[in-house]
């Protein structure tokens, strides 16, 4: 039997000759095409599913915002917890340096009672621009200006305390503000205009004295001798914008924080 090797690129294959009916094929497989051993450090299926498991519960678990992340940090987990309106109005600080006493406007927002409560800060601003505005019973733009930054705090912290952050006057000056300074705008967005021609809403039966209202719509200041001493109450230093980081900003530094343990 004679026999013809013939190489290719990949292997080789043998062709022999025919003899009285008989042929015979030999295939050869050089040892460098073999496949190489290689030892696998594949873990079982079992162990990936469960270390998969694992990490997928805890991404599942984890929010920006949520009670999830200060777990995963090894703390507890944090619940927020919505303090009552009355007694977020009892926990303010009745802090004045004209020694002026809040305890009356205080307790009308405990109680919800919205008007009443923009009748006393109607009389707490008179009191605190001076004898001329006590004369007059109301207050020049002028005067504004020499109210203590602490009282008209306190009366702000008052007023967002017993509305959840819908009224006050450093409500009023994020959405003036918001709106250009345009005052019509403004006007419209709080609701203290109606219809077509954006007429002033008579008072006072026709303003919202509930949380109901539009966010801003309390407390009243006059503006129809114009609206200087809106303007002035706004532009007073103790609503001036402050460089602090808000509670959203903090929380989603957190939570940056801990996904980079993933």
């Amino acid at each position: 039997m004679q026999a013809q090797v013939k190489a290719s690129g990949r292997g080789a294959a043998c062709r022999g000759s025919t003899q009285q009916h008989m042929q015979s094929s030999i295939c050869l497989r050089p040892l460098s095409s073999q496949r190489p051993f290689v030892q696998s450090h594949t873990p079982p299926a079992q162990f990936v599913r469960s270390s998969a498991k694992v990490s997928a519960s805890k991404l599942d678990g984890l929010s920006l915002f949520g009670s999830s992340t200060s777990s995963l940090l090894g703390g507890a987990p944090v619940v927020e917890k919505k303090v009552p309106v009355k007694d977020a109005v009892m926990a303010v600080q009745l802090q004045s340096e004209a020694g002026m006493d809040y305890t009356d406007l205080r307790n009308s927002l405990a109680e919800g009672d919205f008007r009443k409560a923009d009748d006393e800060t109607r009389a707490l601003l008179i009191k605190l621009a001076g004898e001329g505005a006590k004369k007059r019973d109301w207050v020049y733009f002028t005067e504004v200006k020499d109210i203590p930054a602490v009282d008209l705090q306190t009366i702000d912290n008052l007023w967002r305390a017993g509305s959840n952050n819908k009224f006050g006057y450093s409500v009023q000056k994020e959405i003036w503000t918001q709106q250009s300074k345009r005052w019509p705008k403004f006007f419209k967005q709080i609701d203290w205009t109606t219809g077509e021609n954006n007429n002033y809403r008579k008072w006072p039966m026709e303003f919202n004295y509930s949380l109901n209202a539009s966010r801003g719509h309390l407390p009243l200041t006059n503006a129809l001798r114009g609206t200087q001493l809106f303007q002035a109450i706004m532009e007073h230093p103790a609503f001036e914008a402050k460089a602090k980081k808000t509670m959203d900003e903090k929380a989603a530094e957190a939570a940056a924080s801990t996904m980079k343990l993933f």
